[in-house]
């Protein structure tokens, strides 16, 4: 049906095109200008249709035509008819249209199974008639959602570890992050909430952060708990951290597992902490809740994940 679809629209921008005839007339008025309004679009490249706006301004007494020429960009650059589609390439605007003063450029995405990085192509305005031509360049870039495990870590996991006394630790917690890809903290920074974490007393919620990373070439990826930032606190008075040791020293560096797709680029779910994995505290490193001036009042080996 999509193709369907898109045939229809094809045909559709034949005919629109076809209105407007060697010997229309175009816009004569001075400061008539075209353009695209960004210059920069990013999407997913399973995002299907889209619309790329172009702002047409200023007063108009004819027609306005012109064409839409697709050319490379960047290191990765995207192919037209293997990565994406373009409806049509030649766009008028006919004196007698007065409901929008807009165009857009349609484009469909073409999806894939295969991982890669971000792929990229420039739009450009050309053979402009019937107006003044600004911002006559916008660059897409088609973000590979094959690649984007980031968002796979969201939802509910087990954390699973031992205590400070040998015994199991079994708690679920929550992962979220940013929902606007533009977000500075998008594909970096992961938040952790956990409710009734660690009873001292009182339960105990927590909130931390992992920072991620994930590397097409190799299909590997990292998750670390980020040290020395607040996690929980109870009154004024009790405020604790992350630390772990390195040694006999707390260290505020990442405690960082490395974690791998599995077969057929499968999401793993279960990430471990390899240097936790030891029987003796003495060995390794681990996690420390530590309350800084105080001491440290838990300690976490054998940390895993395990997807819900």
């Amino acid at each position: 049906m999509k193709y369907i679809k898109f045939f229809m629209l094809m045909v559709a921008a034949v005919l629109i095109a076809s209105c407007s005839s060697d010997d229309a007339t175009y816009n004569s008025e001075t400061g008539t200008t075209v353009g695209f309004t960004s210059d920069t679009i990013k999407v997913k490249e399973s995002t299907g249709f889209f619309n790329v706006p172009i702002a047409i301004e200023g007063k108009r007494n004819g027609d306005i035509k012109f064409q839409i020429e697709v050319l490379a960009a960047g290191e990765n650059p995207a192919t037209e008819d293997k990565d994406f589609m373009i409806t049509g390439k030649t766009l008028t605007l006919l004196n007698d249209t007065t409901s929008s003063d807009a165009l857009k450029v349609e484009i469909k995405t073409i999806d894939n199974s295969e991982i890669n990085e971000a792929r990229m192509f420039k739009l450009k305005i050309v053979n402009l008639q019937g107006a003044q031509l600004v911002n006559d360049e916008v660059v897409v870039v088609l973000r590979d959602n094959d690649a984007a495990f980031f968002e796979k870590f969201y939802g509910k996991w087990t954390f699973s570890a031992i205590d400070s006394e040998g015994a199991p630790v079994e708690r679920t917690i929550t992962i979220t992050g940013p929902s606007d890809e533009e977000d500075p903290d998008y594909e970096k920074v992961l938040t952790v909430t956990g409710n009734s974490f660690l009873n001292v007393g009182v339960a105990l919620n927590f909130q931390w952060h992992f920072n991620y990373s994930f590397d097409t070439a190799t299909k590997k990826g990292t998750l670390g708990f980020v040290m020395g930032e607040l996690v929980s606190s109870y009154s004024t008075d009790y405020q604790w951290t992350w630390y772990k040791n390195v040694g006999t020293d707390l260290s505020d560096e990442d405690l960082t597992a490395v974690w791998t797709l599995g077969e057929g680029d499968s999401f793993p779910t279960e990430i471990v902490w390899e240097e936790t994995m030891v029987d003796d505290w003495s060995e390794g490193s681990y996690l420390w809740f530590y309350q800084p001036g105080a001491g440290w009042w838990e300690r976490y080996g054998k940390i895993k994940l395990i997807k819900q």
